[in-house]
């Protein structure tokens, strides 16, 4: 067989949207680690980051590093909309690429928001939804998890914090909303695609804003509520700064929370001594939630752009250059953790940067964890013999150009009101 070519051979190409990468990419990760932790990625016109010292030290330094695309040097808006379109209005307004005293700004304000009573609470309404789902599944005795459980329940929790009517057609479209933002801002998104996203995302927004809207005129105990009446020291969101937020929760909250319940429940099936300390101990789930989202890595990469000059060990960043900061690898970095690519949910968490750090740490973090915490724990206490249908070399994967994951994964279990013939 022929050895995999290293980064440092004329051969090696990184593809993070292979199939290869999409199933496995740590083999190539820790290639890229190992010979060129800090490599020009030609097709991402880049620097891709895969030691956790670099990654770490670029999403710490926010004086030099920027997540908005604007300071990249290959940056171009697309020329078919205007500055007053509502999707480049709510980029403009996005907690994900905003600095300094802005992000600050939004930041207390979503805090001021998050922290309310009914959104502290959310466990039991994350137990009800999760129960309310699996209800009509359990006769059947088997199911597509992805499909039926995992993309349903966290954008579920979302819409009813934020006073959403169950089973409506707004519900359905905030997932649509979700799908559309993470295809629309990524780099590697060809252009006619991108234009697609950004119509449909036109008319999600228009949907969101009139929902804002009754909720002014008749407040209610919710989270759409909490974001139009949050204050700090004075301040108020304004309606773009709140489309742009809920935005960014849907796709922390709904999309990659959902790629991690499915890697949760894959893993845990694939480590059998894991999942039965998992069933048998449920004061283990909360350290399993961390090491779930450490051991897989839904996001590809993180995107940060260089305000001026700087050096990564050997390699001189030149201003504007993008840099691809890979978490995922962070996560599997020897350096930081001993036996790193062993599945174990009784390990402690060695840093938090798989939701984020400094300014930019996720603020839907514990909701997330909450999500893998009560959906993983109540799916596996109440399917019984729960187990794959398929060969775990047979699940296939999606083709998202920002997040990896379980494109379907087929589960079976003992039907509701079967005889158990184990």
């Amino acid at each position: 067989m022929t050895a995999s070519p290293l980064p440092v051979d004329p051969g090696f190409v990184l593809d993070p949207m292979s199939v290869e990468f999409d199933r496995d990419p740590y083999p190539i990760l820790a290639r890229l680690r190992e010979h060129a932790p800090v490599y020009w990625w030609p097709q991402g016109r880049g620097w891709f980051l895969t030691r956790h010292r670099d990654v770490m030290a670029v999403l710490s330094d926010e004086d030099t590093y920027s997540p908005n695309e604007d300071h990249w040097e290959h940056y171009e808006a697309p020329p078919q909309l205007a500055d007053d379109h509502p999707v480049m209005r709510m980029r403009d307004s996005s907690i994900l690429s905003m600095e300094g005293a802005r992000h600050a700004r939004t930041r207390k304000l979503a805090f001021a928001a998050l922290s309310r009573r009914a959104v502290r609470s959310v466990e039991p309404l994350m137990e009800s939804l999760i129960e309310e789902i699996l209800a009509p599944l359990r006769s059947r005795g088997h199911c597509d998890f992805v499909r039926d459980v995992a993309a349903v329940y966290p954008v579920g929790v979302i819409s009813r914090l934020l006073g959403i009517p169950a089973d409506s057609e707004r519900e359905r479209h905030f997932k649509d909303l979700a799908d559309n933002v993470v295809v629309a801002f990524n780099p590697m998104t060809d252009e006619a695609t991108k234009l697609r996203a950004f119509d449909l995302m036109a008319g999600y927004l228009e949907e969101i804003g009139e929902w804002m809207e009754e909720k002014r005129r008749s407040p209610s105990d919710d989270l759409m509520t909490y974001l139009v009446e949050a204050e700090a020291d004075g301040d108020h969101f304004h309606s773009d700064e709140i489309l742009s937020l809920i935005s960014a929760l849907l796709v922390a909250g709904a999309e990659t929370t959902a790629n991690s319940l499915s890697f949760g429940l894959l893993e845990l099936l694939r480590h059998p001594d894991q999942l039965e300390r998992y069933r048998e101990d449920p004061s283990c789930r909360e350290n399993a939630a961390y090491e779930v989202v450490r051991f897989e890595m839904p996001g590809r990469f993180l995107r940060r752009y260089a305000k001026r000059d700087a050096r990564l060990g050997d390699t001189e960043i030149r201003k504007g250059q993008a840099l691809y900061p890979s978490i995922a690898s962070a996560q599997r970095d020897p350096a930081l953790i001993a036996d790193a690519d062993r599945f174990d949910i009784l390990r402690r968490p060695a840093d938090l940067s798989a939701f984020g750090i400094g300014r930019h740490f996720c603020i839907g973090a514990q909701l997330a964890r909450l999500e893998l915490q009560i959906g993983l724990g109540h799916v596996l206490e109440t399917l019984p013999n729960l187990e794959l249908a398929c060969g775990f070399d047979e699940v296939p994967f999606r083709r998202n150009p920002v997040i990896r994951g379980p494109a379907a994964l087929p589960i079976r279990f003992t039907a509701a009101g079967a005889a158990d013939t184990r």
